[in-house]
This record gives structure tokens, C-alpha cells and sequence, in this order.
């Protein structure tokens, strides 16, 4: 029996040491997680630096920064998406929608830093389900509250040494596409361009803003979305003074309205309604998009984002962009060691393939494949047309938004058509394309 006992009480304390260990590798865990999420504060008119040691991730191609922002007395937070050796690069600040938080900018800020666009994400202090690492609350929050938000981000973006201030643009989804409205005519001289993916022009509807005869008839605790968001008394009659119509038709340059055809949150009537009283909107629709855009509709709005920043401020390199018509004439390509002429098309897939190339040339490794094609990844989306197209030996078309594919036999299937290699018989095509794997370079001229 003692020795029993004895055996039991020294399990017991070789279970309650290995207890503690865990206990306290825990906690230091926890401190460690906290020291190094920590990061400065950057306000309007602020040249510290934004971030100090052990607040930057490495990603590749680019680094992301933690950046406080300072509005009223209160902060603002956000991560920056800084291209690698860019030097003052353009930047693209992101508007998250109602409820969500800085996170549902990140794909967007990822593919942006990676094509060579610095990208700013943050949290609007209120507005977020759950809450998010900005001061303020929802029962505080409004369009106007929210507005003061971007529009202390866009001053304090001017100063940070990563960001050519001549070249800020801005991009809201949602709520934050209204958000961007109203910032984006009423500061039209200090950014580049607008962006607007399926804004919220129904919000004022969607609240019941306009069943209230006076402001003191709105109840300061207002239920939304069958209770999915509880707002205060301002976020009420902030709507009701605002004149989106007014906005958007005071907006002086070119605007990029996105939105999907499957948005169930705010139809996409509102945006066809909005395309026509903007003076110079590019409208797209996105097929199958939804309210907030993932998987194919995710690419697809993408490529009009580079697309449309790529016209705007003249691609990563800061040359001047390439109408269609330039980049027909400039591109050329080479296969393997052999150059080919090229006979390019005059269209909006042509130019933003050649605004890929302002920065040196774009080489792809291609595959051959069926035995009549060769295929490789472009390494981005670019904007598509697709149509039913019958190919010939010698066409070069874009396959899925993101895949050149080159000739030498033929095919049927839905194609953006670029361009078609003239002055090679098809046995020179298949001699050149037809005996394995090859590299593919594009260069301007």
C-alpha cells in the first residue's frame, strides 16, 4: 500500500510540473503575439517612422506594415501592402462595407502590391460585426463619421515615405463605396481616380432613412438587416443629408463602377441607374458576381482594377499609359530565341498586356498541350472578352483571363483574341511550337 501510494503521489507531480511548463509557455506566447502586433501611431502631417522593428512581414514580393492613423483623438487601424524595391510607388486605399473590417481588402491589397501598387487597408473606427482594432462604435458610427475616416487615412498617406502623393486612388466596396463617393468629389484634386465596386446607393432605403418625418423621430438604437447590425441615431440622419446623385454626377474624372449581376444586397439596377448620370464611368458588370466578389468574379473584377489603374496612372513604372493603339504597335515577341512579327489587336486586353510590360519584359514559360496549342500563365488576370472563337495556326489569344495560349493547329472555344504571328507557314509554326516546351517573351519595342 505505501508503495503504492508512494508511485501515485510522484505521478502526480511529475502531471502537475508538466502543467505548469504548458501554462507558462502559454503565457509567454501570448506576450510574444502582443509585443510584436504592437506598432506607432502615423496622424495626418506625420513623418516618424510608421513601423519599428518586428512590425513588418516579408511576403515575397512584398512587405506589409502596420500603420495607426490618428482622427479626433482617436486611431484608426490599418496594414499597408508596400511593393518591394518600388520606391514611392502609387497607392490604392481600400473602403471596407458595412459590418465587415480592413480584412475583406486583403486579396484586393495582395494582387495590387504584387502588380506593383502599394495598397492601404483599415478599419473605420465603428461599422464592423464583432468589432475591430479602430476606436470608436457602431451606435457612433455614420457615412459621415466613416468619411472623416478616409479622408484622415488619404492625409496622412501623402506623407509616407513608400507613396507617390500624386498618385492615390481610391477603392470602396459597399458602404465603403459610399464612403468613397463622398470623400473621393470633395478632394477630386489630390487623387489620381475612383473606384466603386457594388456601392450602397440602396442604403438609404435599406435603413428606412426616408419613413421618418423629422431627425428626432429616429430612435437612437436602429436594428438593420433583421438585427445583423445595430447602429445609433447620426448613421440615420447622416443618410438622409446626403445626395449621392449629386455626388457621383460632380465627379470630374474617369470612374470605374463594378458590380455583379448576382447581388442579392444591392441590386445591380442601382449601379446601371448610377453609370448614367456619372460623366465619364466605366461600368463593368462582373458575371455571377454576388455582393462582395470571390473565385472567377474575383479575377474578373480584378483585371478592370489593373486595368483601369494601369490607364490611369500609366502602370507601375510611372510611364504614361498605352492606349490600345500604342500597344499594338510596340509589343513584341519572341519565342524561344526567335523573334516573330506579330500582328497585334487594337483592345483593352492588348494595352493592359502591355502595361505589364513598362517595367522590362514579361517571360512565360509555356506548355505544350493537345497536341495544337501552347499555353503558360500570364501571372495575372487581365480584362477578358471572351467569344466563341474558331483559331487558327498562328493565333494568340487569352484562355480564362490569366493564360496566353499560341497556335500552331486550331480550336474552338470561348477566347479574347491579341494578336495572330504573321509571315510563318504552318509547318514553320509547328516546327517552331510543336517539339516540347518553350519560353515566350513580350517586350515593348
Amino acid at each position: 500500500m505505501g508503495k503504492r501510494f508512494l508511485v501515485i503521489m510522484v505521478l502526480c507531480s511529475v502531471l502537475c510540473f508538466l502543467l505548469a511548463g504548458c501554462s507558462v509557455a502559454a503565457t509567454n506566447g501570448s506576450q510574444s503575439a502582443a509585443q510584436s502586433g504592437a506598432s506607432t501611431q502615423a496622424g495626418a502631417g506625420s513623418t516618424q517612422k510608421a513601423v519599428e522593428e518586428g512590425q513588418t512581414m516579408q511576403a515575397g514580393d512584398y512587405t506589409t506594415q502596420e500603420i495607426w492613423v490618428s482622427n479626433g483623438g482617436q486611431k484608426i487601424y490599418g496594414v499597408a501592402y508596400v511593393p518591394n524595391g518600388a520606391g514611392k510607388a502609387p497607392l490604392v486605399i481600400f473602403s471596407h462595407e458595412l459590418g465587415r473590417d480592413h480584412t475583406s481588402g486583403e486579396r484586393y491589397a495582395e494582387r495590387l502590391a504584387k502588380a506593383g501598387y502599394a495598397a492601404y487597408v483599415f478599419d473605420f473606427r465603428g461599422g464592423t460585426v464583432g468589432g475591430n482594432r479602430s476606436d470608436g462604435t457602431n451606435k457612433e458610427m455614420s457615412i459621415l463619421t466613416e468619411a472623416s475616416d478616409l479622408e484622415a487615412v488619404l492625409n496622412a498617406a501623402k506623407t509616407w515615405e513608400f507613396v507617390d502623393a500624386s498618385k492615390i486612388v481610391l477603392l470602396g466596396g459597399s458602404m465603403g463605396g459610399l464612403v468613397t463617393t463622398v470623400v473621393g468629389s470633395s478632394h477630386q484634386d489630390e487623387i489620381a481616380g475612383m473606384m466603386l465596386m457594388y456601392p450602397a446607393l440602396s442604403a438609404k432605403a435599406d435603413s428606412g432613412a426616408e419613413r421618418y418625418g423629422q431627425d428626432g423621430e429616429v430612435p437612437e438604437d436602429v436594428s438593420l438587416f433583421g438585427g445583423w447590425i445595430h447602429v445609433g441615431r447620426n448613421y440615420i440622419t447622416d443618410l438622409r443629408q446626403a445626395d449621392f446623385n449629386q455626388l457621383l454626377s460632380s465627379y470630374r474624372g474617369h470612374m470605374l463602377l463594378i458590380h455583379g449581376d448576382k447581388d442579392a444586397t444591392v441590386p445591380i439596377s442601382w449601379s446601371e441607374e448610377a453609370s448614367k448620370i456619372i460623366p465619364d464611368c466605366e461600368f463593368h458588370v462582373i458575371e455571377g458576381g454576388g455582393h462582395e466578389f470571390f473565385g472567377q468574379p474575383f479575377e474578373d473584377a480584378m483585371s478592370h482594377i489593373l486595368a483601369y489603374l494601369g490607364n490611369q496612372l500609366g502602370g507601375q513604372s510611372g510611364s504614361p499609359a498605352q492606349t490600345t493603339a500604342e500597344a499594338a504597335a510596340t509589343l513584341q515577341m519572341t519565342i524561344g530565341d526567335t523573334p516573330v512579327n506579330v500582328e497585334w489587336e487594337a483592345n483593352d486586353t492588348v494595352a493592359a498586356l502591355g502595361n505589364l510590360c513598362q517595367g522590362g519584359p514579361l517571360t512565360i514559360g509555356m506548355s505544350r498541350y493537345g497536341g495544337f496549342e501552347q499555353v503558360g500563365p500570364i501571372g495575372q488576370s487581365l480584362p477578358r472578352n471572351d467569344v466563341q472563337t474558331a483559331t487558327k495556326a498562328g493565333d494568340i489569344v487569352l484562355y480564362s483571363g490569366d493564360q496566353l495560349v499560341v497556335f500552331y493547329g486550331s480550336n474552338s472555344w470561348p477566347y479574347t483574341k491579341l494578336g495572330h504571328i504573321a509571315g510563318k507557314s504552318d509547318q514553320e509554326l509547328a516546327d517552331l511550337l510543336g517539339s516540347g516546351d518553350v519560353t515566350i517573351t513580350i517586350a515593348k519595342g
